[in-house]
């Protein structure tokens, strides 16, 4: 067992996450933030970029989309929103800066890194994996999907996330393809 964040992506019911989130699971339940509950199907997966789409078969009438940011404009100082399920305490939301872009993180499994990763002090915690981080238009400009600990258990205020414009490239792979 394990859990997760992850963000609606259209109105076909796919949702992006965080391949490390759903590898190796036989089954994914999707709780949204009303507390409705809907199985998801894993559609497609990648290790290297370490992203993940599911879908569920229909959304629950009042949640919608996020449309995704041009990551490429994300500067230093930006103000930045992280929200997610950390600790498995669901709509959570922290609030933070853009510390640092351009950042290169392992991908995880795999042996490749991913480029351009996005550094935030919004804390990112166990369980925030998955989630959106948004500009203050709640646009998504990445997928959290790491934190720099030290040894802790815990956010140390060193969370990176996957850019958006990488999730443009990749998901709509994903969907078509399956990996």
């Amino acid at each position: 067992q394990g859990a997760g964040s992850g963000f609606i992506l259209d109105t076909e019911g796919h949702i992006v996450t965080n391949n490390h989130v759903v590898e190796g699971a036989g089954f994914v339940s999707v709780v949204f933030y009303n507390n409705v509950e809907a199985q998801a199907e894993i559609v497609g997966t990648d290790d290297d970029s370490d992203l993940a789409v599911l879908r569920v078969a229909a959304l629950p009438d009042d949640v919608y989309p996020l449309p995704l940011a041009d990551s490429d404009l994300v500067q230093v100082g930006d103000w930045a929103i992280a929200i997610g399920n950390p600790f498995a305490l669901g709509s959570s939301m922290t609030l933070g800066i853009i510390s640092a872009v351009g950042r290169v993180i392992p991908s995880g499994v795999a042996g490749f890194s991913i480029p351009q990763a996005i550094q935030t002090d919004a804390a990112i915690n166990p369980g925030n994996s998955g989630g959106p981080l948004l500009n203050l238009a709640g646009q998504v400009i990445g997928v959290n999907a790491q934190i720099r600990t030290g040894g802790a258990n815990g956010n140390t205020g060193v969370g990176f996330a996957i850019p958006a414009n990488v999730v443009r490239r990749v998901i709509p792979v994903l969907i078509a393809n399956g990996s």
